[in-house]
């Protein structure tokens, strides 16, 4: 059964199946410079500090291709927003297009998926997440380097470039090191900057552009964790029916004393 939810939430529910399926192009072409920019800012770096080439056009490089993957992003955002708006009826304003309420539209997908097949019970949909994390659990792989020990590896080596960087120093001018000293100096900062961001719109980017079964896996488990707290507690259920069975036992006897 598990199986047959998560074919429908891949089909039916997550937002390649609602969204990104009606602007392919916007979508390929987010994906595409996705790859390619990485690849040509490091390519630029590789060219500028082996190679010696023209450091201008290298930066012009660089920023050109930073600015068509942020107008990629861009487009995609507002395309996105054009479906939600026109085949969904939801009003969107300006930021992120995955509002509260296309969540809630993918909710109400999956609350009638799990109704129609006698599975939108509390205890049900918990087995449901307790099954996709093991699963999720079994398909990770190990990383191949620990983060300890790609530390403990990268320092040396990059002193060892750092003094491959520095070692005619005596050579140069006082404002040729300066210029060493700024450029390596900056470019320390942009490539902290550039992990920060990326840190904080990773979930986005993965969701958006990356569609392994391990990412599709994750959005379901979210979707069903918060199909959990919009279900009322069992205690307020019982509650809820007795209170309705006082009222109406309240409206028969009145309408006996009436009569």
């Amino acid at each position: 059964m598990k199986d047959l939810v998560f074919k429908h939430y891949h089909n039916k529910v997550r937002a390649h199946a609602l969204v990104h399926k009606h602007i392919k192009k916007h979508y390929y072409f987010l994906n595409t410079m996705a790859i390619l920019c990485p690849a040509i800012i490091l390519t630029c770096i590789y060219i500028f500090i082996f190679k010696e080439g023209s450091g201008l056009w290298l930066f012009i490089s660089s920023i050109a291709s930073i600015a068509a993957f942020l107008y990629s992003g861009f487009s995609f955002s507002n395309a996105a927003k054009k479906v939600i708006r026109k085949r969904y009826k939801i009003s969107i304003g300006k930021g992120t297009w995955r509002t509260e309420k296309f969540k809630e539209l993918q909710s109400s997908k999956l609350a009638d998926f799990l109704h129609n097949k006698d599975l939108k019970t509390r205890w049900k949909i918990e087995k449901l997440i307790e099954l996709y994390k093991n699963d999720r659990e079994k398909s990770k792989l190990p990383p191949l380097i620990a983060s300890s020990l790609f530390l403990a590896v990268l320092t040396p080596n990059l002193t060892q470039f750092l003094f491959y960087i520095y070692k005619d120093k005596e050579l140069m001018q006082p404002y040729e090191v300066l210029e060493l000293f700024l450029g390596s100096t900056l470019l320390s900062m942009v490539v902290i900057a550039v992990f920060t961001i990326y840190k904080r719109t990773k979930d986005n980017i993965v969701n958006d552009i990356f569609q392994n079964k391990n990412n599709i896996r994750e959005g379901l488990i979210q979707q069903l964790e918060d199909l959990l707290l919009r279900m009322p507690d069992e205690v307020e259920k019982e509650q809820a029916k007795d209170h309705l069975k006082e009222d109406t036992e309240y409206k028969v006897l009145r309408r006996k004393k009436m009569n």
